[in-house]
């Protein structure tokens, strides 16, 4: 019989998890184009969909055997952070050249889990009677190597939190400034947006650091981390509805080392390129193409055909075009004096 706790904790996690599936889904769905980016929130849903995993499985199985799928599951956590970092990079323009590299930290990380559960497990058998409590909650004492290898895990988590935080909101300033000439009609909603998602990951990350801290070292904090996990629900709702609201805000913009068909901006100089100040030469659609996409476009518009499908996006109308959904985008704020929504 569930106790209220792990019921709660039940519906939460399969919830979450329905909720991570379906993210995943709605950003497979924006296309190969918006792949580059989308990719890291996927891999982002993806490590917080196994926590909701974990947490589906915990009361349905005994203590011990949750301490065993500790090393499967624990080192998602160390993929959060470094995923939404990987996003903001990719759509700021300035992409990790080895994005491989953040998620190595996962391999010392598995194998210090699976010694401290080596550890820990002989203390949970041989206290049998309160093996629920005994859990992974650090017990200073003189054979606690178990404890000083999870409080190593620990700092190092809070570590890396602490620095990709500030690079998180460093490329969302730079995605920002970028975006502001860019999307045009659209820039206070991608503004809000960017914003919306900054302070609540923010938030949701340093909560859910101070929770485990503090379930570690001070008491078992059950309610709070079952509060984590609904905001992490919260978060991938808010995410699902802004896709569907606005997808192209998912698309990451395009340069010259990424355009595509015969409607892309010819390549600029070396010079151009590495220009930081001056993010103009990095022009979204060549002039003399702006004529041409407002022909297919209004061919597509006097078709009706596209124009009636209730589940039409951004993506898809661009691709009709034979464009990217931001070239589209900046011809419909610049030229035509409309949005998408428009």
């Amino acid at each position: 019989m569930f106790e209220t706790l792990d019921l709660l904790f039940l519906i939460v996690s399969v919830l979450g998890t329905a909720q991570a599936i379906f993210l995943i889904v709605l950003l497979m769905d924006e296309g190969k184009r918006a792949f580059t980016a989308n990719r890291w929130l996927m891999v982002f849903g993806f490590s917080v969909g196994m926590s909701f995993i974990d947490d589906t499985f915990d009361p349905m199985i005994s203590p011990l055997t949750n301490l065993y799928l500790v090393p499967v599951f624990a080192p998602f956590f160390f993929a959060l952070i470094p995923s939404i970092y990987l996003y903001f990079r990719e759509i700021s323009g300035d992409p990790a050249p080895r994005p491989y590299r953040h998620f190595l930290v996962l391999l010392p990380v598995t194998a210090a889990i699976g010694l401290m559960v080596y550890l820990k497990r002989a203390r949970m058998i041989a206290d049998d009677g309160h093996i629920r409590d005994a859990g992974l909650q650090i017990e200073f004492s003189a054979t606690g190597l178990a404890d000083m290898v999870l409080l190593a895990i620990v700092i190092l988590f809070c570590v890396l939190f602490a620095v990709y935080m500030t690079g998180i909101w460093r490329c969302a300033r730079r995605y920002l400034q970028q975006a502001d000439w860019q999307l045009q009609a659209d820039s206070e909603r991608l503004r809000r947006w960017v914003t919306e998602l900054l302070v609540g990951m923010t938030v949701l990350f340093t909560v859910f650091t101070l929770t485990n801290l503090f379930d570690l070292f001070v008491s078992r904090a059950e309610w709070l981390s079952l509060g984590v996990k609904v905001g992490f629900v919260l978060v991938f709702f808010r995410m699902c509805q802004v896709i569907a609201q606005n997808p192209a805000l998912f698309v990451q913009r395009e340069t010259e080392g990424g355009v595509f068909d015969d409607l892309s901006v010819p390549h600029g100089s070396a010079q151009e390129l590495d220009d930081q100040d001056a993010p103009m030469s990095r022009a979204i659609v060549d002039v003399s193409n702006i004529e041409r996409i407002r022909t297919r476009l209004e061919r597509i518009v006097t078709d009706r055909n596209m124009m009636l499908d209730p589940l039409l996006t951004m993506p898809k109308l661009a691709n009709a075009v034979g464009v990217t959904p931001n070239q589209l985008s900046y011809v419909l704020n610049q030229h035509l004096g409309k949005s998408f929504f428009d």
